[in-house]
């Protein structure tokens, strides 16, 4: 899984433009949430598409995009740490 974010990179006559460029990879987890977590989440306010599980001591800028499979998603809302072991976290994801 890549992580982008966005740069100004050079477009050639002087100038810049704004592009989603690769600052990383990260070996993660990406999971379609359940029906009752979907359910839960939307009663929160909260609209997402994924779950990525990715280790305790990896970081994901909440400004990022997350490329899996070739879509990009940004975070839906804060990373959680799964069970309370310092283990895994889990961050849940929309589609851009």
């Amino acid at each position: 899984m890549n992580i982008k974010e966005e740069k100004s990179v050079p477009n050639g006559s002087g100038g810049s433009t704004k592009k989603w460029v690769k600052t990383g990879e990260l070996d993660c987890f990406v999971d379609t949430p359940t029906s009752s977590r979907l359910v839960e989440m939307k009663q929160l306010g909260v609209s997402f598409h994924r779950d990525i599980y990715f280790s305790y001591g990896e970081s994901i800028p909440l400004t990022s995009r997350i490329e899996y499979e070739g879509v990009e998603y940004t975070a839906a809302g804060d990373a959680e740490d799964q069970g309370g072991m310092y283990e895994v976290m889990r961050l849940p994801l929309k589609r851009v």
